[in-house]
């Protein structure tokens, strides 16, 4: 009897755990507002200050990681926040956009995606740093990609070269699979995997001439 009570609170445990522990990172490229110039892998517990320095104003606290089965919004008695571009908390993966190039141990974060508020964090390794294009290539070369959402299914197109102008070698429907092979520039060299198994190789354009991505890289 005890150890059938002890499996149901473990069966319990866990579906509770699960149901909270999940996993947000965006599907379209409105699901980002301020994209800045890359990301930012953050530490679980860290401070966003006012300035790049600890005797300027605290803004905010941070603990990770978040597990909020809805959002990753964070909430005090003052102020809503909105800092986390991927939030995993099941690989312990948190990271918010970055506004300007790291300098002497401090870098400037978007705290809101939601609205235009900025802070600084004190960092320890610049590594932790990546470009958008370092971001996409990283994941996206180990794990494949995933087109947004609210990409045009008129825009399905793979062409010869990275180039508009170059020509259309392959048009897709269902994408199943895309793995990403070379980023140039604006645009990525795929194989996607069609409806039906199909292969198809080709450039496609990962990310607008404005900054807005039209892929993301699986994180798992």
């Amino acid at each position: 009897m005890i150890k059938k009570l002890l499996v149901s609170s473990i069966i319990v445990a866990m579906t509770a755990l699960s149901a909270f522990a999940v996993d947000k990172f965006p599907t379209s490229s409105r699901s980002i507002r301020h994209y800045g110039i890359g990301l930012l892998k953050m530490e679980k517990n860290f401070d966003a200050y006012v300035a790049p320095t600890e005797k300027s104003r605290k803004i905010k606290h941070f603990n990770l990681p978040v597990t909020n089965s809805q959002s990753a919004i964070i909430r005090d008695s003052r102020n809503t926040y909105n800092p986390y571009i991927v939030n995993m908390p099941s690989m312990n993966e948190f990271y918010t956009a970055i506004a300007e190039y790291p300098e002497n141990g401090w870098a400037q974060i978007y705290i809101n995606q939601n609205g235009n508020q900025l802070g600084w964090v004190k960092i320890k390794d610049d590594s932790n740093f990546l470009t958008w294009k370092e971001f996409v290539y990283k994941f996206g070369r180990e794990n494949g990609v995933k087109l947004m959402t609210d990409v045009p299914k008129t825009q399905f197109k793979l062409y010869s070269k990275d180039s508009e102008d170059a020509q259309v070698v392959d048009e897709f429907t269902y994408p199943e699979q895309v793995a990403l092979r070379i980023i140039r520039g604006n645009w990525a060299l795929v194989t996607v995997v069609d409806s039906g198994s199909i292969y198809k190789t080709g450039w496609f354009k990962w990310r607008t001439d404005d900054g807005k991505l039209r892929i993301f890289p699986k994180m798992k």
